[in-house]
């Protein structure tokens, strides 16, 4: 079986549309290297779709993370769903979606067959530890360096404030305080937009 060479992956896009090609091996990337859950993989994704392809920009990838969390489903899948949609329409959505999920898929198969043959040996415990450990250390990560780059003045910062006073305070629908962020983006900043 001949070995899958990632250094296509590479590829920064100049002139035309990217290939769908390239968006399949770019999304394997991303879904077989990509660990610890949707925020944690963010990063990944930022990293390798805005910093080092140039695809995209900082600001579509946002907005693609915001549709991806407003979607049913897992969020990581839509936003790569959305930035499939971007670069290729309908083809680059499917291709997106095929190569993100493919190695997963086949992957979490493998080790639920694992896990229930294994759970009841005492190292196991330790090890999800660890791992839920170093998600919290990721998630962080992505938080700081999206913060950082979204949150830029006095109305933005009250916006994020505001999110998480609602989700963490008051336990409040994800979709709806969304969705009010959304209007209040409106309110505050339709005159920049005009």
């Amino acid at each position: 079986m001949d070995m899958i060479d990632f250094s296509l992956m590479a590829d920064i896009r100049t002139t035309g549309p990217v290939s769908l090609r390239s968006i399949f091996l770019a999304f394997l990337k991303m879904g077989t290297f990509a660990f610890g859950g949707v925020y944690s993989m963010m990063s990944f994704f930022e990293r390798e779709l805005v910093q080092k392809r140039k695809w995209i920009t900082h600001d579509e990838y946002i907005e693609s993370v915001a549709i991806g969390q407003m979607t049913p489903g897992p969020p990581i899948i839509n936003t790569g769903i959305c930035i499939g949609y971007r670069l290729r329409k309908i083809a680059g959505a499917l291709t997106a979606t095929l190569g993100q999920i493919f190695t997963g898929t086949v992957i979490a198969i493998l080790l639920a067959a694992l896990y229930m043959k294994a759970e009841h040996y005492p190292f196991i415990k330790p090890i999800m530890k660890g791992i839920g450990a170093s998600v919290i250390g990721l998630l962080l990560s992505i938080i700081i360096k999206m913060s950082g780059r979204s949150i830029r003045d006095l109305k933005t910062a009250a916006i994020a404030i505001s999110a998480f006073v609602c989700l963490a305070v008051f336990r409040l629908n994800p979709i709806l305080i969304i969705l009010a962020s959304a209007i209040a983006g409106l309110l505050l900043f339709r005159k920049r937009c005009s």
